[in-house]
């Protein structure tokens, strides 16, 4: 029996979980303004500055086709390492952090490894709840949809434009 951590979030009234070891930390949405860079894909909100780094922030609902809804008084960001870099996912609330025993995850169904299904890790049973396994790195593709190194050099311009304006 093999067990794990688990950070549990809800997204639309429904469970999801992160593998904790990919977690580095979670904050509170309200404490930060998002900078909305023109070009990206809808599913990314903008950027924050965390740490005097600049993070990418992820609306999950987007990415994973969900009605979206405003961010609330009790929005996270889930802040995820993926290889050097950190991202963050916004959800509408981190409801538990569990240790979880691995073989109570059952694998998606074939069927289910196209397009937003391929995010999936499966489906935990935690008690009486099901929670829905994420792969940060697949939910989170920097690479995927635009050259970072380009919107890098984007987000470098207009800060120094915004500290030359002061």
């Amino acid at each position: 029996m093999a067990n794990t951590q688990l950070v549990v979030f809800e997204l639309a009234g429904n469970e999801y979980g992160f593998d904790a070891f990919t977690v580095n930390g979670i904050l509170r949405a309200k404490k930060f303004n998002i900078q909305r860079i023109p070009g990206l894909p809808l599913y990314i909100e903008g950027v924050i500055q965390l740490r005097g780094k600049v993070s990418y922030i992820f609306n999950l609902k987007t990415k994973l086709g969900i009605e979206d809804t405003a961010i609330c008084d009790e929005s996270k960001f889930i802040m995820i390492n993926i290889g050097e870099n950190v991202a963050g996912c916004i959800v509408d609330e981190v409801t538990d952090i569990v240790s979880f025993d691995t073989t109570n995850i059952q694998l998606p169904p074939a069927f289910a490894q196209k397009d937003a299904m391929s995010y999936m890790k499966g489906i935990g049973r935690i008690d009486d709840r099901m929670v829905v396994l994420l792969n940060p790195e697949k939910v989170i593709c920097l690479a995927e949809c635009f050259n970072i190194d380009k919107i890098n050099d984007a987000v470098s311009s207009l800060a120094a434009t915004n500290a030359s304006s002061f």
